[in-house]
């Protein structure tokens, strides 16, 4: 009796097979997007890395020059993909999982020039196709709204968002229609990253993993949070004395004209959970970048001391030291 619904569990249909592989590559199109628009600088190369060209699937226009949307589109498009993976069987998201390895490699993505945040959502992913999509659900229920409930912008946004599910709704509907009956096993999927090696993702992404593991709870979110609330500065210093590869000083937009655009940078303490623009752009409030202004003398010169211990350690140079004036 057992081993019957053990089997029984383990069946899925045909239909619920695809759509699931569906909104994983909608996943990657966005991941691979959301590269593209925010870490361009970091990445100058990537439109002959990217694996899904067409970009097909991705027609709005609002994210381009944007890193801010694109990344709440790419954070919303992760729940939904841990929406429908926490109702498959494990044999389903282990197939999922051993694809975003292939991706991983063919991309060639690595540790050297993957950015912290970036390794974050990376980590994040990999976790949510184990079934662990705890943190993505603690970070949307304590997410800070973008725009007023009240708004002209919340009603456009919520009415773009309609439009968008019925559109994909009236597509999934046919999809189901053309596979009533069938099972799993009645379908083949081709995969979309042939050109990469799961042993070779695999490791790569454990690389990536170790370097964020230990800060991904509560160093990173997938949306900005309500009541985050600023430290003091000794517990910034205390922070980066007994954290100090999470800190790193950084130039950050300080001042806006009146048409947006960019007119003064200034340097900043940044930890790495921090969402900053390849412009320098602090993307959201409440954002753990300091500005050197914030501090005295001596706060700078432990905090200078606190990184320069980190640069030894790992015998790098820093890229900025800060000066008092």
């Amino acid at each position: 009796m057992k081993k019957q619904q053990v089997q029984q569990q383990k069946q899925i249909t045909a239909y619920e097979k695809k759509v699931t592989y569906d909104i994983f590559l909608l996943s990657i199109e966005w991941l691979e997007k959301y590269i593209e628009i925010a870490y361009k600088n970091e990445f100058p190369d990537w439109e002959n890395r990217k694996q899904i060209r067409d970009n097909l699937n991705i027609t709005r226009t609002d994210i381009y020059g944007n890193p801010k949307e694109v990344e709440d589109a790419f954070s919303t498009q992760l729940l939904y993909l841990e929406s429908n993976l926490k109702r498959r069987p494990v044999f389903m998201r282990e197939t999922i999982q051993e694809e975003f390895y292939k991706w991983i490699d063919a991309s060639g993505i690595n540790t050297s020039d993957c950015p912290e945040r970036l390794k974050n959502f990376l980590f994040g992913i990999n976790e949510i196709l184990q079934g662990k999509g705890e943190k993505i659900r603690r970070d949307v229920e304590n997410e800070q709204p973008s725009v007023d409930s009240n708004s002209p912008e919340y009603m456009e946004q919520m009415k773009n968002t309609f439009a968008g599910f019925h559109s994909a709704a009236k597509k999934q509907a046919d999809i189901e229609e053309s596979l009533e009956g069938k099972t799993h096993r009645d379908i083949e999927i081709e995969s979309r990253f042939s050109g990469g090696n799961i042993e070779r993702g695999k490791q790569i992404f454990q690389q990536i993993a170790s370097a964020v593991s230990s800060s991904h709870d509560t160093g990173f979110h997938f949306f900005p949070q309500k009541g985050q609330q600023q430290k003091t500065n000794s517990e910034i210093i205390q922070d980066i004395r007994q954290n100090p590869q999470n800190w790193r000083l950084d130039e950050v937009i300080a001042e806006y004209d009146n048409q947006g655009r960019a007119i003064k940078k200034e340097l900043a303490l940044v930890h790495s959970s921090a969402q900053v623009g390849f412009d320098g752009a602090v993307m959201g409030d409440n954002q753990p970048v300091y500005l050197a202004q914030r501090f005295d003398q001596r706060e700078i010169a432990q905090i200078n001391q606190a990184l320069n211990v980190s640069q030894q350690s790992t015998q790098q140079q820093p890229p900025y030291k800060w000066s008092w004036s």
